[in-house]
């Protein structure tokens, strides 16, 4: 009965087994051609396409690593520049350092020989003013003495004696 159903639409369509063999020998054949000329050509664009697609990923992983690699290299450097440079700060500071000392120093050197000149010169000066004194003093006991020598004196004239003298000794100097 299936097999009847079967027929009887076949014919209500219009269609024998013949034709309807045609169709499916057509039908076959436009897909083995659409197949050969369309599918295999396209299938093979899309995996060009896929191919190039994983090339270009993969050459962008790649530079990605790179760039990952330099970065870490870079980032080594400018560690290795920053301790450098701490060092060099440090070097830099502890010549500074002893340079000053070096410059305290000699300060130190020169004020000890400014003092020293300076007491030197205040013994010289004192000694010159004793010497001074002593001859000044020396002379006034001559003009005393000469004076007193001339003629016979009081005590007020020995007093008016000595200040006449010492007012000569002030005068000379």
């Amino acid at each position: 009965m299936k097999m009847l159903l079967a027929a009887n639409i076949l014919e209500v369509f219009g269609f024998d087994w013949r034709s309807l063999l045609f169709y499916i020998g057509n039908f076959v054949l436009l897909a083995a051609v659409l197949i050969a000329v369309l599918y295999k050509p396209v299938k093979k664009m899309l995996e060009s396409k896929r191919k190039s697609l994983d090339d270009a990923f993969a050459e962008n992983d790649r530079l990605r690593a790179e760039s990952e690699n330099s970065k870490a290299e870079y980032d080594k450097i400018v560690e290795d520049m920053k301790v450098e440079n701490a060092r060099v700060a440090a070097e830099v500071a502890k010549a500074a350092e002893k340079r000053a000392d070096e410059l305290i120093g000699e300060a130190q050197e020169q004020a000890r020989a400014i003092v020293d000149a300076a007491k030197k010169e205040a013994v010289t000066q004192k000694e010159q003013l004793r010497t001074e004194y002593r001859d000044s003093v020396n002379r006034l006991a001559v003009q005393v003495a000469q004076k007193v020598l001339e003629r016979e004196v009081s005590e007020k004239d020995n007093a008016a004696l000595i200040e006449q003298a010492l007012s000569d000794w002030e005068d000379a100097d």
